[in-house]
């Protein structure tokens, strides 16, 4: 159920599909096994070297399902960041993140579960029940909190799902001419018309300005500039921070301010992002600059 939930909160078409049910074949086969139990209070019968191998799989079969449904959901969450960041320039409030830290405390979860299952630790298994209180409340409460991630509409949403993760053996989905026309249309709205600047910049906002799908749009972007959409638009959006906090014009705005103008949404991810393509926070870069302006004086 909990791989189920990483999917749900993942994809960008949410319905129910058939293929599913297969995930609950190991429960099925274990209420088939326990019935006669329920209704008789008894269990199947085996001989004593069929009972020790029937034993040995119901006890590891369990520890060994949550292993696997921990790696797929893990893996999940790791690819839709990814695909995440082909369509959106702002990801922290969908990113996730949250889930990505239950899955990390899922992890000593599973550990205090095993030594309930095989080492039998007595001062571990007086704290088990509070770790596990306390992990659904962090799940529920943060699930409840989740905003939706593909926040577009249904047209939009069939052709997000076409968008591909951009390989470079991967077959050319934009002709030469094609590619040439749409980049220099890109080009005249990322330097003329400063489209990064818009805090809720998209892929299919993007792709509606070129004129063109949001697969073309997203090609021409990791083709050409060999990024995603969420980095190349990041870049702009930190040279126009960065003249931004050398200009007297904007001396009245505080980091904060500089953020919302040049396009992001949080503080956070300014800074994360100032530093990551920098190497320094823009308080140091305001510094330095400063003390590199002293100096030529």
């Amino acid at each position: 159920m909990l791989y189920i939930s990483v999917l749900y909160f993942t994809s960008i078409h949410k319905k129910f599909e058939k293929k599913i049910l297969w995930h609950f074949l190991p429960f099925a086969i274990f209420t088939i096994f326990r019935f006669p139990f329920f209704i008789t209070g008894k269990n199947i019968e085996f001989s004593y070297e069929n009972g020790s191998i029937v034993f040995f799989v119901l006890r590891i079969a369990l520890p060994l399902q949550a292993l696997i449904y921990w790696c797929l959901s893990f893996g999940r969450l790791q690819k839709h960041l990814k695909h995440l960041q082909q369509i959106s320039s702002s990801t922290e409030k969908t990113d996730l993140i949250w889930l990505k830290y239950f899955l990390l405390i899922l992890v000593l979860i599973i550990l205090v579960w095993f030594n309930l299952v095989f080492f039998n630790l007595e001062y571990l298994i007086q704290f088990t029940p509070f770790i596990y209180l306390l992990s659904v409340f962090f799940l529920a409460y943060f699930s409840l909190q989740q905003k939706e991630i593909f926040d577009f509409s249904k047209p939009e949403l069939n052709e997000l799902s076409s968008v591909q993760l951009y390989k470079k053996d991967s077959p050319k989905r934009v002709s030469g001419n094609r590619l040439n026309e749409l980049d220099e249309k890109l080009r005249m709205l990322t330097e003329s018309e400063k489209i990064y600047l818009e805090n809720d910049l998209s892929l299919p906002g993007l792709a509606k300005r070129l004129g063109a799908s949001c697969n073309e749009a997203s090609f021409v972007i990791n083709e050409l500039y060999q990024d995603n959409f969420y980095n190349f638009i990041n870049k702009y959006r930190i040279e126009e921070a960065k003249k931004m906090l050398l200009s007297d014009k904007y001396t009245q705005l505080n980091v904060l301010g500089i953020a919302y103008e040049s396009g992001f949404n949080s503080k956070t991810t300014f800074n994360t992002t100032f530093k990551k393509h920098t190497g320094m926070s823009p308080t140091e870069f305001v510094k330095s600059n400063t003390n590199l302006i002293k100096k030529e004086a």
